[in-house]
């Protein structure tokens, strides 16, 4: 992918890894506020926040990519974004800068990444003494088990 197709990044940390999302995805950033949990969801789904009158699915990334729960703590972040005409937070372990794509190539991933990151990456970046995961919004918010996320949706 071209520098110049890419949009710039906010990183997030979760867990070891630091992921760059698309920061034309982002509506918001937002410290972590009270969930309320759904009955009968799916474990990366935490709940649902009542966001200035509308009700927003909130995702745990961490259960997404690492199979761990976020514990939340002074630095954790809902990031908003909208898919498919739908609000999500993805919850993160840390949020940090812009990164600008301006000048930089957004790399394929190489062939030895493991099946599990190159699931929910587009590619690198490389940041200072760093490597960004671009993260694939799509393939986050596209629900492995249909029923999970409009039923939470919808409750």
């Amino acid at each position: 992918m071209s520098t110049h197709e890419a949009p710039d990044l906010i990183t997030c940390t979760v867990g070891d890894a630091t992921f760059g999302l698309p920061i034309d995805c982002v509506q918001e950033i937002n410290r972590c506020v009270s969930v309320t949990q759904v009955p009968r969801t799916s474990p990366e789904i935490r709940g649902l926040v009542n966001l200035r009158g509308s009700l927003v699915t909130i995702l745990d990334v961490a259960m997404i990519v690492e199979g761990r729960r976020t514990e939340i703590s002074r630095s954790t972040r809902s990031v908003i974004v909208e898919f498919e005409d739908e609000r999500y937070g993805l919850l993160v372990d840390a949020v940090g800068d812009v990164v600008s794509t301006r000048d930089r190539e957004i790399e394929p991933l190489p062939p030895h990444t493991s099946p599990q990151r190159a699931r929910w990456s587009t590619g690198l970046l490389q940041h200072d003494d760093d490597v960004l995961l671009v993260l694939d919004i799509q393939a986050v918010l596209t629900p492995r088990d249909e029923e999970s996320l409009s039923a939470t949706v919808t409750a």
